[in-house]
């Protein structure tokens, strides 16, 4: 199944339509610690196959990296492990232009 492709004004949109909305970051804490989205989780790309759990697949989730292949890879791990309510953030971090914290 292909992963869905969000892009900065769907994530937008769909954190205000969703508070619940997850935003999963996969890249390393250093870039994280340098700038994410408000409200994300850091969980490094290399620590998915063993945290995916702290994810709640019953929720939809966005995932994020720096320019979207990480967070493809992800996407594409989670749903392998079934999760259904994913979606990738298409150019991650380099194409966010909303709030950075």
């Amino acid at each position: 199944m292909a992963v869905k492709q969000w892009t900065s004004i769907d994530v937008k949109e769909r954190v205000k339509q969703n508070p619940h909305l997850q935003i999963i970051d996969v890249r390393e804490p250093m870039e994280f610690r340098s700038g994410h989205i408000p409200g994300a989780k850091s969980i490094p790309l290399g620590q998915l196959q063993t945290r995916y759990n702290e994810i709640d697949e019953n929720k939809e989730a966005v995932v994020v990296c720096l320019s979207g292949g990480r967070s493809s890879a992800a996407c594409q791990f989670l749903q392998q492990v079934g999760f259904k309510n994913i979606a990738n953030l298409l150019g991650g971090m380099s194409g966010w232009d909303g709030e950075v914290v």
